[in-house]
């Protein structure tokens, strides 16, 4: 089995949905950043994968991952 790349979107804080799998974790981000300027305050986006043995890992976005510029995070 080889890697799989997902994005997990919460609406509201409580309404989850799986999209996936993608290619690459690079096609992945590129896709989370488009979701994300879609969404609205009380939703959530976070990034899922599962490796080559089929486990399951989730994580979190940083707010500077989803900035033009990453350097405006420090202001």
């Amino acid at each position: 089995m080889e890697k799989s790349y997902y994005l997990i979107e919460v609406e509201g804080g409580i309404e989850p949905f799986a999209q996936g799998p993608f290619g690459t974790e690079d096609e992945r981000d590129a896709i989370a950043k488009e979701i994300r300027a879609a969404m609205d305050e009380d939703d959530c986006l976070f990034w899922a994968e599962i490796d080559d043995r089929g486990i399951l890992t989730v994580g979190s976005y940083s707010t500077s991952f989803f900035l033009d510029n990453p350097q405006d995070a420090d202001s």
